[in-house]
């Protein structure tokens, strides 16, 4: 089973935060050196009770130092190398990792020797993107619409600003014809942009181009189209620069075939004898 807590230890030493054994440890502390960063697991309750406990743990990031200016420097670091990895997501030996912080560094007592010291509360959690056609569909028109600079997950929420963190939440199904099934499914967008004017682009954007494209191409699918049937955007309270997009897309489905077997005792009109 991979170590989580080594793998985010590792992420922070390749971007030059520390070396692990040197000034950066997990879950126990030496008495030197003064300067040091190490992570302790964090238990309570599980605020992802559906989610296997393999795929995240709740960590505490702590530093220390013999000055405070210099504690509070080396977690708001660390805190914004995690937040904003370069690559939209932390990478280690292959893995992708993504974390929340659900506590602000606050200052902690001083130690024994008189040392400073902060600590900040976060989630980490092993992520994948999510490889579907209707997903990538939408991804894909976001990119067009945004530019480069904005970066769009797929399936799973990021924390790189500016980015939109796709994700489908709904499906329905209706048959059409023998052949085919009308499908709909509603993907839900975070919006998380740097400032409040950044989202109100970001959101008119996305709804005007939905609005005008009304259909979106799925790559690689035959030229198969999917139908815009309604696109809205909201505001998340309390916070100005981040919101909702809500989008629901309709298209067809072919009808698996031979799935179901013939009812037992059913004559065809080839199998009468006269």
């Amino acid at each position: 089973m991979i170590n989580l807590t080594n793998q985010l230890a590792r992420y922070l030493q390749s971007e030059g935060e520390g070396v692990l054994g040197s000034d950066m440890f997990v879950d126990s502390i030496p008495a030197s050196p003064d300067e040091a960063i190490w992570f302790n697991h964090v238990g309570g309750s599980a605020e992802f009770k559906l989610d296997s406990p393999q795929s995240w743990r709740k960590l505490s990031l702590n530093t220390r130092s013999a000055t405070s200016q210099r504690a509070q420097d080396r977690i708001w670091s660390c805190m914004n190398k995690l937040l904003h990895p370069n690559d939209g997501v932390i990478k280690v030996d292959g893995q992708l990792y993504t974390v929340q912080i659900t506590a602000l560094p606050a200052v902690q007592d001083k130690d024994a020797a008189g040392r400073y010291a902060m600590k900040t509360v976060l989630i980490l959690r092993q992520v994948d993107a999510i490889t579907e056609p209707w997903l990538e569909a939408i991804s894909l028109f976001t990119e067009t619409a945004l530019g480069a600079q904005w970066r769009v997950y797929r399936g799973f929420n990021g924390t790189c600003r500016p980015s939109v963190s796709w994700q489908c939440m709904n499906e329905q199904s209706a048959s059409s014809s023998r052949a085919a099934n009308q499908l709909s499914k509603q993907f839900v967008g975070q919006i998380a942009a740097r400032t409040s004017s950044e989202y109100q682009l970001a959101a008119q954007n996305l709804l005007l181009g939905l609005a005008e494209h009304a259909k979106l191409p799925m790559a690689g699918l035959g030229g198969r189209w999917l139908t815009v049937v309604h696109a809205g955007a909201a505001l998340r309270a309390g916070d100005m620069s981040t919101g909702l997009i809500t989008v629901t897309l309709s298209g067809t489905a072919a009808v698996p075939q031979g799935v179901f077997p013939l009812i037992a005792g059913v004559q065809t009109a080839t199998q009468i004898e006269n």
